[in-house]
């Protein structure tokens, strides 16, 4: 169906009548590329996927990644305190209805949704989903969906300062890379159709994310296009979280370029990265009381550091988090880069800085990077970059300052005119400053409200981009490889194998948990940037139903980041270099980051691969990896009221994060485990303490109706008691069940 010639964009403020003129417009096979996480224009979405269950002759097509719903409750004693969350938490966000139906397997025949990461975990053991999941990588995702057939481009972004362009806010990555694609298409008169949903409650980037209103063909904007994004709430940071984070923060270059992703450990590492340049005293006496062997106090040395950040650190990551909001308050992100090579290498040389002045000018001329005449090439760039200030303009070989003052020889090796130029045409400061280059964005409430509370200034130097310009090297590489000078690149996964391989984004099932995403990009890159490491980080231990398990394996039957790519694994024990390493180097390295209860196994293992010596045997200083020395190490500092679970806020109330931790502890245990638990405390929970009451409150079981409540109530005190947040032998309460 040909397109037909209408101005671009066509504007509507109505979803129904949006989706009209959709399926008027593009015909009832419909494939729809989607950006992930925040940006789908989930009102369209559920709009059109209505639509299409309401039609059956209508064939759609959803890719896209990282759909995100609000939780769900499982059962009433879940829904209690799940609930009034959720109402505050997400207020209005419509959720997406695809996503529910492929929940729940109700997913019509005319549909398909396909991803390429899920919100990690919700998924697995769904068919739909597992068999509809593509693989891969992120920097190849514009590349895919033109390959597949996307013939709808469909995004949620903000409005811009007018009708002349909208802001594509939180989702530039993959967008920017086929904007070049879409206009070709349209050149030749293949069929791809764009349309956006305009947002007010996003945040309105700025630069790269400012996009022309024609890319769109068409627009659904005002009140009903608006709701509440979807915000993250921020986890919970465990103590092996802070103890990564700190072992982290150490392997980190002053002057250097850092990238991070999303979640408790990117929150323990900005935490530690602020003690370590705002409170740094404390920070070393913290560091050297942290058992370090001998190799990772010299890979800090080498490449690292424990002083302050002097000169501040660049991010440049894909997914734009919090935590950089917070290390930008903490002083730590404030390495500026700049588009301009020759600026670029003068600022890192130390030969000019960030005001202009006449040094500024001489510096360019002298590193050869300025001709002697100069033209209108050499005019718009200088001006560009903040060197000229804006009136500047060059009228055939002389200079307008803008002033009303005479013309200038544009000739700089003119002492005259020097002079002139000097004294006439500087700018102030240079232009152009980027602290953080991101590709997409996600996190709680707090952290939009921090993006829009940026002013102008501020909001300019987070600069959201393309993916394609923030994951690889490709394309400007020799500008990219000055800016990213000691990259770290840090990101987490769920096992590492003694070979060094690491698996991040699935199950040995074959089952995916989330995505490869942009892991293997950055671990890559890393690897080809001549000072470049990639950091990957591993909870050393994960408690199943069946207890504590390693997350350091001998092997493991899935693969994100292959051993050939091995560099740096932190764990809460310990640092483990193993770039370049021998296969023996590497296992003992490994074992000696384990979890002391699982280093005998691992070694036995390795042992009988051929891998490691028979002689070797563990160090006595990795004999102390312990839950409970990791505990040690931070206690003197968690009672000066630093490394709480929640160090940047908390969308859950005292009350709610008390009760979500001791339910989960609960809920993690055996069945028989707290079946026993319950019979062994049954006397004491005859009648409720006192200290449980305003928990129960909460969840509406202060006074039971009902031997169901009743039996609740009791569960609830249980893990209160079972996490030391009450006493079983407190004062009790009158036992006033009803219908008990």
């Amino acid at each position: 169906m040909e397109k037909p010639m209408t101005d671009r964009p066509q504007r509507f403020t109505d979803a129904e009548a949006t989706v009209d003129w959709l399926i008027e417009t593009v015909g009832q096979d419909i494939r729809v590329g989607a950006p992930l996480g925040l940006g789908k224009p989930a009102t369209l979405l559920n709009a059109l996927y209505a639509r299409a269950k309401a039609n059956p002759a209508i064939r759609l097509s959803i890719l896209t990644a990282l759909s995100l719903d609000v939780p769900h409750a499982s059962s009433d004693l879940e829904r209690r305190i799940m609930d009034p969350i959720v109402e505050r938490v997400f207020e209005d966000y419509p959720g997406l209805h695809y996503l529910r139906d492929v929940q729940s397997g109700a997913l019509p025949d005319n549909v398909t949704v396909s991803e390429f990461f899920f919100q990690p975990g919700a998924l697995l053991g769904n068919e739909h989903a597992q068999r509809h999941y593509r693989s891969v990588n992120y920097t190849h995702v514009a590349r895919d969906l033109i390959n597949s057939g996307v013939n709808v481009l469909m995004q949620m972004g903000a409005p811009g300062p007018d009708d002349s362009c909208f802001s594509l806010s939180s989702n530039t990555d993959v967008t920017l890379d086929l904007v070049p694609v879409i206009e070709a298409m349209r050149e030749r008169g293949e069929p791809i159709w764009v349309i956006g949903q305009l947002n007010a409650r996003m945040p309105m980037m700025t630069r790269s994310a400012l996009v022309d209103a024609s890319l769109a063909d068409a627009i659904f904007e005002g009140e009903a296009a608006t709701f509440k994004p979807f915000g993250a709430p921020a986890m919970p940071v465990a103590p092996a979280d802070y103890a990564i984070g700190l072992r982290v923060s150490g392997l980190i270059a002053d002057g250097g370029t850092l990238q991070i992703g999303i979640g408790s450990l990117s929150d323990a590492i900005a935490y530690s990265c602020d003690l370590r340049h705002n409170h740094n005293a404390d920070y070393q006496a913290l560091m050297h009381g942290i058992d370090r062997g001998d190799a990772e106090r010299a890979l800090i040395e080498a490449i690292g550091g424990l002083e302050p950040f002097e000169q501040g650190l660049y991010g440049c990551t894909e997914m734009l988090v919090d935590a950089y909001i917070q290390m930008y308050r903490a002083g730590v992100i404030s390495r500026p880069v700049y588009d301009d090579i020759g600026i670029q290498k003068l600022l890192d040389a130390g030969a000019i800085g960030i005001d202009v002045n006449a040094a500024t000018l001489a510096a360019l001329r002298d590193a050869g990077d300025l001709r002697s005449q100069l033209d209108e090439t050499d005019v718009a760039r200088l001006k560009h970059i903040g060197v000229f200030h804006d009136d500047v303009s060059l009228q055939g070989r002389e200079l307008d300052a803008g002033d009303g003052g005479a013309a200038i020889a544009a000739d700089l090796d003119d002492a005259t005119a020097r002079a002139e130029i000097e004294a006439r045409c500087l700018g102030d400061r240079l232009k152009g400053a980027t602290l953080v280059h991101g590709g997409f964005f996600l996190g709680p409430n707090s952290f939009y409200d921090a993006l829009h509370a940026l002013d102008d200034d501020e909001r300019d130097l987070f600069h959201m981009t393309s993916v394609g310009e923030i994951n690889e090297l490709y394309g400007n590489e020799a500008l990219r490889r000055v800016q990213r000078r000691q990259s770290r690149f840090v990101n987490t996964a769920i096992k590492a194998t003694l070979s060094g391989a690491i698996a991040s984004d699935g199950l040995e099932s074959g089952q995916v948990l989330s995505g490869v995403g942009g892991q293997y990009n950055f671990v890559s890159q890393a690897h080809a940037l001549e000072d470049g490491r990639s950091i990957i980080c591993v909870r050393a231990v994960r408690q199943s139903s069946d207890g504590p398990e390693s997350n350091i394996v001998a092997h493991y039957a899935h693969t994100t980041i292959p051993r050939h790519l091995r560099d740096i694994v932190v764990t809460e024990y310990g640092v483990a270099d193993l770039r370049g390493k021998t296969d023996e180097e590497v296992a003992k390295a490994l074992i000696e980051i384990a979890d002391a209860r699982f280093q005998d196994e691992l070694r036995s293992s390795a042992v009988a691969a051929g891998k490691l010596a028979r002689d070797y045997q563990v160090p006595i200083r990795a004999r102390s990896n312990t839950p409970e020395n990791v505990g040690r190490w931070l206690a003197a500092e968690k009672a000066r009221g630093r490394f709480e679970p929640y160090p940047y806020g908390s969308d859950f109330t005292e009350i709610e994060r008390a009760l979500i931790g001791a339910l989960k502890k609960l809920q993690g245990g055996s069945t028989g485990q707290t079946l026993s638990q319950f019979a062994r405390h049954a006397a004491r929970l005859a009648s409720l303490p006192v200290a449980a009451g305003p928990y129960l409150e909460r969840m509406g079981l202060e006074r039971p109706r009902s031997l169901r409540e009743s039996l609740y109530a009791r569960l609830v005190t249980l893990a209160l008691i079972n996490d030391g947040l009450i006493d079983a032998d407190d004062d009790k309460t009158e036992d006033s069940d009803h219908g008990a």
